[in-house]
């Protein structure tokens, strides 16, 4: 559980943040009641914009701990992180410490959020990466998918948030990943790489399916 400090720090920066999209985007939340009152599950989210993990802070009825890439603790964003509990991941290496600090807020029924594909890919889905997956499945938790549009237009060079910007998040239905490789994710094992992928591609899929067509990308076949 989080220390008392960071669940103060959390509910500041959370309000703070629905005040400034109350003031200057037109933002809709939709299957927010789909989301489990309790127990450890992994959010999954597509990522256009800097933006979208503050969002979800906003909107998600519970609280979040995100999962970042290590070049965000640069900046005024390292400022930021700790305040809200995120934690960073180093992309393309086994990063054991944050398997390790995911997997035990997991374990201590939080909801951990994963970008898959790993940075912004801009108006459609990119090739997610396939460690979401892995720790998903390992971890045994619902899988919560979650489309996320507009937010690359409020900080655009036309100042849109004087027209207030739509941002909507729509949140699907949580589901477990359905496999046959159920022996291989012991934590002794290794999942073979065509599991990875299946799982992997399930996860994009619901996500994909969340989205308009124009924003599918990759994945433009869910």
């Amino acid at each position: 559980m989080p220390s008392r400090g960071l669940a103060v720090s959390y509910q500041i920066i959370r309000w703070s943040i629905r005040l400034a999209m109350l003031l200057l985007t037109r933002t809709r939340i939709y299957g927010r009641e789909l989301v489990p009152r309790s127990g450890g599950a992994m959010v999954v989210c597509n990522h256009i914009a800097a933006l979208d993990p503050v969002i979800l802070i906003a909107v998600f009825p519970r609280p979040l701990v995100l999962m970042s890439k290590i070049e965000n603790a640069r900046g005024a964003l390292k400022f930021f992180m700790p305040l809200v509990g995120a934690f960073t991941v180093r992309r393309g290496k086994v990063d054991r410490e944050a398997l390790r600090i995911a997997q035990a807020a997991l374990d201590a029924g939080r909801l951990l959020c994963v970008f898959p594909e790993g940075t912004r890919s801009g108006a459609g889905l990119a090739e997610a990466h396939g460690g979401a997956a892995l720790l998903a499945a390992k971890a045994g938790v619902p899988i919560i998918p979650v489309a996320i549009t507009g937010t690359a237009k409020i900080f655009s060079r036309r100042f849109p948030w004087v027209g207030f910007p739509r941002v909507t998040v729509t949140i699907g239905e949580p589901f477990l990943l359905h496999t046959l490789c159920a022996d291989s994710l012991s934590s002794t094992s290794r999942v073979r790489r065509d599991d990875r992928e299946h799982m992997t591609d399930e996860i994009m899929r619901r996500i994909a399916a969340l989205l308009p067509p124009e924003m599918r990308g990759y994945y433009n076949h869910a």
